[in-house]
């Protein structure tokens, strides 16, 4: 054991040493620990648990009906659109994912439950079966994305309080009304519908796992630079420094995450592909009344003004005045580029600015309908998929609803390693070794250099990145 007097000695030294360090950052002589003080500071919030003050973040659990139908709930929307068939309006539109064989092989119905809590009435109607995806299989079984309609037409409920899902074969053994408490009840939710709406939001597929800090910034700061007020992301296990980015913009509000639990128990990557449409989806009709046009895209990729456009209100304008056909709701399709890591790098920039360094693309511009990405009206779409909607609301779907942007206006940018010989069967693609040969060099991000440095700087600061 050290004598007192040692050990207060020790305490003394360290207390100059300490002093003398703050006398230096005092005279900028130590800008390092100047950030690291400043992190400390003025970034309480980026802890994993919620504080008091934390802006609230919802997490999504799937519901499981339980019935013969293996099919798992997400959500379920009220809609009234104005641009709805008058005949057919409101629905329940309930987003979730079922058996496919079941329901499009075998042609299993599907029923809603319409309940009203306040006079415990209830209705069993029939429901309309739309895709949303593709589908995956999961536990030895193919299942596909969905919404399923329910209609609210001939009924005396015309705002239900909640929903509940059943099938036919269970509808034929057992008598509903019978078995009320059986059927587990799905909350409907109301678009909120404020007196002003966002020219632009955002809605992300699923995010899960990790994803390099640096880019979720720049993605984030760049979409800020073109106009975009507030941006949706729906995580499954994410890694704690990406989590993190995301509760950082949700709490200064430019973001709203969502953390989605998985509706089955598997961890690959077809759970997530599953998951994918369905939270887009989500976030459409949730935000369908607060924005006038949605971008949908993902983190890996962003739909980029061109030629002397800086924002998207430009680019909008710049389309709008190259077509003579004129529509209330357009949605916009853009065609894919992609940015391969293995080309040529800008070195000048560092690598945390992905957007600025990767010159190097393939020379030809995807097909059209290949990886093509949106801007849409959620007045129009009633069924997205990753890519462009797949299903229209009556009123909209008319002449010139959509367009296929000439890529002079904008293109999606798509920054990723080469991915080719993966689907070189499926798709039709060259091998990566091919591919790659066939490049050319883009400048377009410089663009928004300017706009972009400061602000990505000034975030990596606040995130102690």
């Amino acid at each position: 054991m050290r004598p007192p007097l040692v050990i207060f000695g020790l305490l003394l030294l360290g207390l100059v040493f300490y002093l003398v360090l703050y006398r230096e950052e005092l005279k900028g002589g130590l800008p390092h620990l100047k950030q690291l003080l400043i992190i400390t500071e003025k970034t309480p919030f980026l802890t994993p648990k919620l504080e008091r003050h934390d802006r609230n973040i919802t997490i999504m659990k799937w519901l499981n009906p339980k019935m013969f139908t293996e099919i798992y709930v997400l959500s379920a929307y009220y809609d009234d659109r104005p641009t709805l068939d008058p005949k057919t309006k409101p629905v329940v539109r309930i987003i979730g994912v079922a058996d496919k064989g079941t329901i499009e092989d075998r042609g299993e119905k599907l029923f809603c439950i319409v309940w009203h809590d306040v006079s415990h009435d209830s209705v069993l109607i029939e429901m309309e079966v739309t895709h949303l995806g593709s589908g995956a299989y999961s536990h030895g079984r193919y299942f596909r994305q969905y919404i399923f309609i329910c209609p609210l037409t001939n009924i005396t409920i015309i705002k239900p309080s909640t929903i509940s899902v059943t099938d036919g074969l269970f509808h034929k053994q057992f008598d509903w009304k019978l078995m009320k408490k059986v059927f587990p009840r799905i909350p409907v939710r109301y678009p909120e519908k404020p007196t002003k709406k966002m020219d632009f939001g955002q809605c992300t597929s699923i995010t899960y796992w990790t994803v390099d800090p640096y880019r979720v910034v720049e993605w984030a700061e760049l979409h800020r630079i073109w106009g975009v007020k507030e941006m949706n992301i729906y995580g499954s296990m994410v890694s704690e420094k990406t989590e993190k980015v995301f509760r950082h913009y949700h709490q200064e509000g430019f973001l709203t995450y969502t953390i989605v639990e998985r509706p089955m128990n598997q961890t690959d990557e077809a759970i997530f592909f599953l998951m994918s449409s369905p939270v887009i989806n989500d976030c459409i009709y949730r935000n369908m009344y607060r924005y006038n046009k949605i971008i949908v895209v993902d983190l890996d990729e962003m739909i980029v003004p061109r030629g002397n456009l800086s924002n998207y209100p430009q680019l909008l304008d710049a389309i709008e005045s190259s077509v003579e056909t004129r529509h209330p709701y357009r949605m916009y399709n853009f065609r894919n580029l992609y940015f391969f890591f293995e080309l040529p790098q800008n070195e000048k920039y560092p690598v945390q600015l992905r957007t600025l360094r990767q010159i190097g693309r393939l020379r030809d511009i995807t097909p059209y309908g290949t990886a093509t990405k949106s801007i849409i009206d959620p007045m129009a779409c009633t069924n997205m998929h990753n890519h462009f909607c797949w299903r229209l609301t009556k009123l909209s779907d008319t002449h010139g609803h959509s367009i296929d942007v000439h890529p002079g206006f904008g293109l999606n940018q798509h920054y990723k390693k080469c991915h080719f010989d993966q689907y070189m069967v499926t798709y039709n693609l060259p091998p990566c070794k091919e591919a790659l040969k066939n490049f050319s060099v883009d400048y377009t991000m410089l663009h928004y250099k300017d706009l972009l440095l400061p602000n990505v700087e000034s975030q990596w600061i606040k995130l102690g990145l």
